[in-house]
Formats: C-alpha cells, structure tokens, sequence
C-alpha cells in the first residue's frame, strides 16, 4: 500500500474518481429526438415540487425539475415518461404533445414501500410480522466506520458500543433481550447471503431491515436472536456518478478524573495508609525534596497529567464514489471507498485504513431470464501495540511517573511505591512495538431468475465469502530508566523480546440457495407461495507460530531471528443444510394470513438430534378497509399477531464429541513421555435451543397520514439452553460438556410514533420510540450460576447483580461495636453493610441479588427531528438506555490499587471525622482496605443515560444553479456525534463501561466533521 501512502488529504478522490471513470466506460448515447416536451410538476396543493427525476422510461436519458418545478426534454414519439422524487408517489405518463403538466401525490407514511423479508419484499401495508426498517439514506453524512453503529435507537434492538479503538469498534447487538446463555448475535444476511455487516461499506448499503418476531423464523436454525438483512444499493434512473467526503476530528467524551498534581497524590496516599494503621509511603523529606525539585528539574520531579500527554485530537476522513444508472432491462451500480482514520491515543498503533469496492449489477437476458452479481469487498488494516493493555497501563500511571528523560530515555520514578516493582510507561508501550492486521474480505454472488410457466418464478443464488486475515507483531526489548540514578530496568524480558509473531485466517464459506416462486389472483383473493432449499458450508483454517532470538529490534521478518517459539494451528468445518417455504393468503387486500416454515440440519448438533422443524403463522387485518369502520381522522388501521418456532445452534463445533488433546504427559518409569487424553465430557444427544416467539401489534395513522403509530407487545420462550454443565472433579477431573439445560423468558414492549407534515416551504419530520424488556431466568434445573459480583438464577434476569447491601457508613465506634462483625480493621468511616441473614458476621453468605442486568438493559429508546426547508437541512437523532446497572472496580474506580492512582473525589468528598455526611467512605488503599472494596450496592451505579447521537446540518445548492453546469445535486453538511451525553454516571462513558468491571476500554469519542455530497 506504499502507492496510497503518496496521497494525503483530498487526493484519495482524486485517485477515486480517475479509477472509476475508468473501469465505468460507460455509454451514454440518446435515441433519435423526435420532439421536445416540457411542464411543470406539482404537488396536489399547486407547490412546484424541484428536483423530481424525468426519465424516458426504457432508457437512462432523463432530466430533473427545476427550482419552480419546470422541466424540459427532448423525447421519441410515443415515450412514456416516469415521474420520481422522494416522499411523492411515483407516476409514469405516456407523452402524447409538447406540453405535460404533472401532479404528484405525497407518500406521506410510504406505505407501499416495498420492505424486505425472508427470501422476498413485500409492501408496508401488507406485513403480519413486526418488522423495523432503517434507510441508510437517512444517515448520510455521519460518521459510522462500522454498519452496526448506524443500529443505536432502532426500535427493538439494543446496540452498544463497548470499544471505539479504530479496526475494532464495533457494536453488539441485542435484538428484544437476551434469550440464552450461549451466543445471543442475531443472524446478519447481505442481500440474501449470511454475512458480516461490518464488513461493508456503509455508503453501499440501501437498507438496514430487523425482523423481531416470527417473520424471523423462516430462517429458523439461526433465528432465535433475530435477523437482520442488509440490502446494497442498486442502480437508479439516468445514469449519474455520485462523490462524497467528509472531515472530522475526535476526542473522548468522558475521561476519570485522574489526580494530576504530585503533592496531592502522595498527600492523599499516605493519608490512606495511615487510615489502615500503616506508615506513609512518601517521608516528609522526599515530599519536600520533590516539591522544590518541581520549580527546576520536570524530568526527575514530575508533574504529569498523563491524559493529556497521552491522548490528542484523532482524525477521521472517508471518500466514496459511485457510478450508478438504469433501465427497463438493466440496472449497475459500481462503487470505491476510502476510510483514513487516526485514533486519539499516541503512537502509530491505533490508525485504520479501509479500501472498498462494490458492484451491483443486473440484466434481462430474455423476457424470462435475469441475471446479475454482486460484489462487495474490503480490503483494511489497523494497528495497535504489541502490548495491547494500553488503557490498563494509563489508567495505573501516577503524576511522579517521568515521561521521557532530558535524553530522550524513558523514565519511570525514583520514589519507592508499593505495587511498582517495573513501571509501565504509556509512551515507551505506545512507541515501541506494533501489532498490525491486514484483512482481505470479498462476498462474491452470482444469481439468475427465471419466469416458467403458470406463474411459477425460480430463483436461484451462489455466494461465495473468503476472509484472509494477517495478524503481525514485533517487540523490541524495552528498558526504563531512574531518572535520578539513570538505573535501567528491564520492561520485558531479555529473554522472550525481541519477539516477533504472526498469526494467519483464512476462511471460505460457501453458501448457496433456490426458490420457486408463484403468485395468483383470483378475483378479490391473493395468493403467493414459495419453496426453497440452501446449502451452506463454511470452512476455517488458521496457525500462528512466533520468533525469538533477534539481534535488536531493527529486523521483524522471521529470518533474522535465531529460534522458534511456539506454534499452533486449527482448521474447522461447519455444514447447514435447510428446506423451507411460505404461504400468503389475502383477501381484497383485508384480511391477511402468512404461514412459513423450515427444515434445518446442523453438523453441530448429535447425529440423532441435528434435525428440526420451525413453523410460524402470522395475521394481519386492515381494519380501516371494513364496511363499518368510518372515519375521517383515523386513515389507516391494522392488527397483527404472529407465532414461530426459531432455533439457536450455537455451541462450539464438534461439542458432540469427546476430544482427545495432546499436551497430557504421563510418567513410565520415571521418564515423562508424551500423552494425550480426554480433558471435557461430550454429550451426543445434543439437540437444537428453541425459542417459541408470540407478538400481537397494531399500525394506526391519523391525521391524513401526518401521523403514525406503531405498537408491539411480544413474549419469547427460550427452551433446552445450549450451555456447559459442572460436573464433579472426582468424574476425572474433567470439564463438563455442553447440554440442553433450562429456559428463559423475555416480555415487552414497544412503541414507535412519527409525524410528517409541511408548512409551506418548511417540511417537518418528528419521530420517536420506547421499548421496554423483562427478562427472567425460568428454569436451571436448580443449579445457580456465579460470576463476578452476578448471578443467573431461576427467577432472575441473566448475570443480576449478586452483592452485599450497603446501609451507609459507620459514624462511631459504638455503631461499630453493636453491629454485626465485618472484620478486625472495621473503624467509623467504613461502609457498614447489613446483616441479612442474621447471624452476626458479614461475610459472602450476606449477598443480596439486586434485580438488574448487568449487560442489557429494561428499556431502550431514540427519538429526534429532521426539518427541511428550502434548501436548508437540519436532523437530530438521540438515543438512550434505561434500567441498567454498572459495577466497575479496580484502578481508578478505587482508590490506589496496587500502586494505582486515585481521582480527585477522593480529595473532597472522602468521609473524615470532620465531614461525616460525606458520600464515600473514608480514603484508604483498595488492596490494603478491602473491607470497604467488597463488591457491593455502595459501589452499584445507574448507567441509564441520554445521548444526542447526531446532530447536522445542511445545504443543497439551488437546481437552478446547478442545471446550468448539468449538475444535478451539491449538498454541504456539517455534524456532531455524540455531542451530549445525559447521565448521573459521570466516572466514565455510561455506555463504554456498560457491562465492563474496569475502566479499562478505549472511550466513546465525541465526533465534528463536515463534507460534501455531489451528484453529476
């Protein structure tokens, strides 16, 4: 890639937009004029509508409507024009004089929006299932470097963004709870072919569609969490070539309030130790040394707020273009991106680079054969350092930590500090080694469909998705020096460093499938059907090995290191094989009924086991279509319900089989010889986790469609859990296999509002959505499950809080002594914890379960604006969560553990016995003074929190400007991501420390970028 590194700035479009002029050759020739035609187009209230595209229908010639909505094209006799712009109903007119004058209709709800479902569309009106649609277009602009961060304030879905490091952030989606305890990721189809959304240019993708219930179960096997299906964009109208970029820089919205002034911290320090009964770590001396050495000497008497030093202003830019027309019998859309991202740590090892291609294509062959393929592929890199904790060792530095010496040596401290035997140096880590991973990703398709007789369509699609991953890292030896003394210590071993590794994926899944299709009418009845079948297969090979031995840290590559290290390497294969179909019945487009179902077979699961059918049914009746239901206010009313049967797979490959593993050495005659043996039990009649799913909704619009609501109330039964199960250590000391054990519920639910109405030149767009989730634990066959400071339990939500009940903070010795015995050290400022099972001693018998999930949240909400007026934009979208609880611990989040800083609360708001109404108890060490460390509801914070996600804010240049230079659309826009944040947590990001049990995570960043869209 030394090639790109010669263009920086603006250039990558530049190079862009060579490249594709080149590869598009395309021909734009225009048939024989025989007249011209002209008129105005409006809307039904008589205001010109601009910027509609007019196009010859059958070919790519075509124009758009100008600012007072006239327009003006030469045509053959005989044309028929198409009429098209976003928010009006699409119109084709045949010409039949020079003057065609055109009303619009407004789409105000889109209801005949086609929306996309299992193997197929279908129209907004007509779904049974509750279905949640996100248009991509919508977001245009922002700055999503991964699909899954556009999901934040979906209705249904829980989307949390735990890691912002560039290359890996990437957000977890929840969709309606969590229903096992294995994996809970939804499955994710590209254009009909299981894929990595991630993986994807955002720029290339139409629509983002979730179904949440049992319009999921056609899909049965993977179905349980959800599916999400991704639909890249496709050729529209006249051929035209679009280019966009944006600029922006970064920087973390919330960071700990670390101490930064040495005094203090020592101070504050020695104060703890001496509140435990130990002596202070800083003599009077040296602090007095250190406080004069700081008016002269900053290398040997620091004052470093290693934040600041630490972190600066990333830098984010991104440029995509595309060249996209069609016609009656063709549509292409060939597309190139470009992602240039810095990080705010310092040090080259957190910067992303990401080079994108994507084509869709598609022809009619014949009146009865269309054929087409899809490409889409990235090819990126990240970096990172070679010791990747780089926030554990920030969150651990101290301000008497010396950055660099006045030579340039790295430094570490020459106060004696318990904990701090070798002292990470956040710039030594960050400079000084690299990891970097190259990925190579391309889903390649390829589909035909063709019309046989009797009205019977089939379908028939082969993708092929080919992951090539390179994981390459180097560490030089590392040293930090006294900056007193100018001792050196060793950071890492001489012996392991330099050290060079590599680590190499390489995947291929196939994945293949078929369908026949037939639709009929029959007077006022509507029936559809369709059956199908798919194969996929998906092979993984990976092997890492590394390298000792090099001379210094000059040389990475393998051949100047002297000795081999370790090496490994696995190679997995995965089969599914499925049948399924679906049913549509409607009646004069009233009353409606879908049935589907699904065979699927898993090689994961027992030979007597691995197959399994998913039904689903779903109704829907269009209420506002009845004889008897008048009503001018309400304009439109639906009922829906549904029930399916889905299933979840996912357990590890061959969980049915007793592994054999080497490394178990055996002793014969008191020579070690090399073994293997059995090391965890299999279970062989492993069968598939059901999830039985029931939803009931309603669709009402009022207000001549200005405004809409939806509501869905839901219930998923999760049955047979797929998890591992304890077995005695005396069964051979052997970890237990993998079982179908217990159940889960979830309930909810959810509301979703819009209103869209225009004010004359002003277009006005309000929205919003709450949903609201209970889950609960059923049945574990009695056994409970603990983690850390959480616990799965019948009865409860999955991984609730499991702590001691705080009761304040003891304020006398008397208090002390007629309570119950929490240990020897228990003084006045200690938190006192209560008694709950009576029996005059604190200990882990004392736990109380707090019912909250540590990971998901009860409720789920995002809500915003998108105003137009003229051609002036501005939208805003928040999001938020609620019902949700945060334990982090360890460094920062306590005072000085093991060696660790403490933040400036601690200075103002510690209990003493002058400030006995303080909020935290008295300040001492977290690993000398565990006592009042335990984990417990003290410490439980609400992590609930508001977000303005996106704001921006943009204008389009008049069409009467731009028709001039044959340009169709320019458009600049400036926005800020995660502007605001609403939350009483204010230690770190509510949502990066969601859960999380440190604060130990790059943070979330806090984005303003701007751009251009230009459409020619």
């Amino acid at each position: 890639m030394k090639f790109f590194s010669r263009f920086h700035g603006i250039q990558p479009a530049v190079f862009l937009l060579c490249c594709i002029w080149m590869l598009s050759g395309i021909p734009i020739q225009l048939q024989a004029q025989d007249r011209t035609v002209s008129g105005k187009i409006t809307a039904v209230n008589g205001t010109p509508v601009i910027g509609v595209n007019v196009q010859v229908a059958g070919t790519s010639h075509g124009t758009v409507s100008d600012v007072n909505g006239v327009y003006k094209l030469n045509v053959p006799a005989g044309a028929t024009l198409k009429f098209s712009f976003i928010g009006y109903l699409s119109k084709d007119v045949k010409v039949t004089g020079n003057t065609l004058n055109v009303t619009l209709e407004e789409d105000i709800q889109k209801l005949n929006d086609v929306v996309v479902v299992g193997y197929g569309t279908q129209k907004k009106a007509t779904l049974t299932g509750a279905i949640t649609t996100v248009k991509m277009s919508e977001k245009a602009g922002q700055p999503i470097t991964n699909v899954s961060n556009a999901l934040h304030g979906v209705p249904g879905v829980f989307a949390n963004l735990s890691n912002s490091q560039p290359g890996v952030d990437r957000s977890t989606i929840r969709i309606r709870g969590v229903g096992t305890l294995s994996s809970n990721n939804p499955l994710v189809l590209v254009d009909g072919i299981e894929y990595s959304m991630d993986e994807l240019n955002p720029n290339d993708i139409e629509t983002i569609t979730v179904l949440k219930d049992a319009a999921a179960s056609i899909y049965g096997s993977r179905a349980a969490n959800g599916v999400i299906i991704v639909t890249t964009k496709k050729g529209k109208g006249a051929s035209h070539v679009n280019y966009s970029y944006y600029y922006g820089k970064q920087k973390a919205t919330y960071l700990p309030d670390a101490i930064n002034d040495p005094i203090a911290y020592m101070k504050l320090k020695n104060q703890a130790l001496l509140n435990e009964g130990k002596a202070q770590e800083y003599s009077d001396a040296d602090i007095a040394e250190y406080q004069e050495g700081m008016k002269t000497d900053p290398f040997t008497y620091p004052a470093n707020d290693w934040y600041k030093i630490a972190l600066k202003n990333g830098k984010i830019q991104k440029h995509d273009i595309s060249v996209a027309g069609s016609g009656d019998k063709y549509q292409y859309r060939l597309s190139l991106g470009y992602l240039d991202r810095d990080g705010i740590l310092f040090g080259p090892g957190n910067h992303e680079k990401k080079y994108s291609v994507g084509l869709n294509a598609t022809m009619d062959v014949t009146k009865r054969l269309r054929t087409g393929i899809t490409l889409d592929g990235y090819y990126r890199n990240y970096t990172q350092p070679f010791y990747t904790d780089s926030w554990t060792y920030l969150a651990r530095t101290l301000p008497i930590l010396t950055d660099t010496l006045a030579d340039g040596r790295y430094g570490n401290s020459w106060m004696r500090t318990a904990g701090r035997n070798n002292w990470e140096n956040p710039r030594m880590l960050a400079y000084n080694g690299l990891q970097t991973k190259v990925v190579q990703r391309f889903l390649t398709t390829v589909f035909a469909e063709y019309k046989l007789p009797f009205d019977i369509t089939y379908n028939i699609k082969f993708g092929v998705d080919k992951y090539d991953g390179l994981l390459s890292g180097f560490t030089p030896r590392m040293q930090t020096f006294d900056p007193k003394t100018g001792k050196a210590t060793n950071w890492n071993s001489p012996a392991t460093a330099p050290r060079a590794a590599k680590t190499d994926y390489n995947d291929m899944n196939i994945h293949f499938y078929n369908t026949l299709d037939w639709k009929r009418s029959f007077a006022k009845h509507n029936v559809s059907a369709m059956l199908g079948a798919s194969y996929d297969n998906m092979d993984s090979d990976s092997w890492a090995t590394s390298m000792y031995g090099y001379l210094d840290g000059r040389l990475d590559a393998f051949n100047a290191g002297t000795t081999w290290n370790a090496t490994s390497g696995n190679m997995t294969r995965d089969v599914l094989e499925s049948y399924f179909g679906r049913v549509n019945y409607d009646y004069n487009e009233k009353y409606y009924l879908e049935a589907t179902f699904r065979y699927d077979g898993s090689g994961r699961l027992g030979k007597q086991s691995r197959w399994a059918f998913f039904p689903s049914v779903s109704a829907a009746w269009r209420i506002d279509k009845e004889a008897f239901f008048h009503s001018d206010f309400v304009s439109f009313l639906k009922l829906r319900a549904s029930a399916g049967k889905m299933g979840n797979q996912a357990v590890d490959l061959y969980s049915t089989q007793a592994a054999v593993m080497l490394g178990e050495d055996y002793s014969f005659g008191g020579t070690l010889n090399s073994g293997a043996a059995k090391t965890a039990d299999a279970d062989s009649t492993l069968r598939w986790e059901i999830t039985n799913t029931y939803n009931v909704g309603a669709d009402i619009n009022v207000w001549n469609n200005r405004i809409g609501f939806t509501v869905d109330a839901y219930q998923k039964m999760t049955n047979g859990m797929l998890r591992p199960i304890n077995i005695p250590a005396q069964v051979g000391n052997l970890a237990g296999p993998k079982q179908n054990v217990g159940s889960v519920k979830n309930i909810g639910l959810e509301l979703t509002m819009q209103y869209n109405d225009k004010f004359g030149d002003l277009n006005v767009n309000v929205f919003g959505n709450i949903g609201f989730n209970k889950n609960e634990v059923t049945d574990l066959n009695g056994e409970i499950i603990y983690g850390s400071g959480t616990i799965t339990r019948e009865g409860y939500p999955i991984d609730a809080y499991y702590l001691l009940q705080a009761e304040g903070i003891f304020q006398t010795q008397d208090e002390v002594k007629n309570s119950a015995k929490q240990s020897a050290n228990t003084k006045p400022g200690y938190i006192k914890y209560k008694d709950v099972n009576n029996d005059g001693i604190i200990n882990g018998d004392d736990r109380v379960i707090v019912n909250s999930s540590s990971s998901v949240p009860t409720s789920t909400f995002g809500f915003g604006f998108n105003l137009g007026y003229k051609g002036f934009s501005l939208t805003s979208s928040f999001q938020g969560i609620a019902g949700v609880k945060a334990l982090p611990t360890a460094n920062l989040a306590f005072p000085f553990n093991n060696g660790a800083n403490a933040t400036w609360e601690w200075t103002r708001d510690a209990w003493t016995p002058q400030n006995t109404t303080a909020r935290l108890p008295i300040v001492t060490t977290s690993t000398g003074g565990i006592d009042n460390f335990q984990r417990s509801t003290f410490w439980l914070r609400n992590n609930s929190y508001i977000r303005l996600k996106n704001i921006q804010l943009g204008y389009a240049l008049p069409q009467s400007l731009l028709s001039r230079v044959k340009i169709q659309k320019v458009q600049f826009f400036i926005n800020a991501e995660n502007l605001l944040t609403f939350s009483k947590y204010k230690d770190f990001d509510p949502e990066s420390v969601l859960d999380q049990t440190t604060l130990y995570t790059y943070p979330m960043l806090k984005t303003f970028n701007g751009g251009i869209n230009i459409t020619f």
